[in-house]
């Protein structure tokens, strides 16, 4: 070819960020190749990408709760019978043990104290 200034031979070198990239091409004596009275070097810049932090976090901690959901039924299950046996309603006060007995909102339970037959009980167990 006749064009005056063609190079043969160059490289381009890319330089890859997590918010932009940066290029250039080059002779293999490292001179900057030009096009159209420019020299070819330049970076472009983007927005910064998002991380996936604040989903793997909700994630996580829906699988711990869940998890541990799955373990309490586990042990609710296991013991039920033997539970069953001293006291009946046991596991089903357990439940709802944290209710707090002055809360308005629960004030016409079926439960009527928060883990014992009385509010004496619950008081000297806690």
């Amino acid at each position: 070819m006749s064009r005056k200034n063609y190079v043969d031979d160059y490289a381009i070198s890319l330089d890859i960020g997590n918010a932009s990239v940066g290029w250039s091409a080059f002779t293999p004596n490292y001179r900057l190749v030009r096009a159209k009275g420019h020299e070819l070097i330049g970076v472009r810049l983007f927005d910064p990408a998002d991380t996936a932090e604040s989903r793997r976090m909700a994630r996580t901690t829906r699988r711990r709760y869940s998890r541990r959901r799955w373990r309490l039924r586990l042990l609710d299950a296991l013991f039920d019978q033997a539970l069953s046996e001293i006291d009946p309603s046991f596991l089903a006060r357990r439940k709802y043990s944290w209710v707090h007995p002055d809360d308005e909102n629960n004030a016409d339970c079926w439960y009527g104290s928060v883990l014992f037959d009385s509010n004496e009980q619950d008081k000297r167990f806690l």
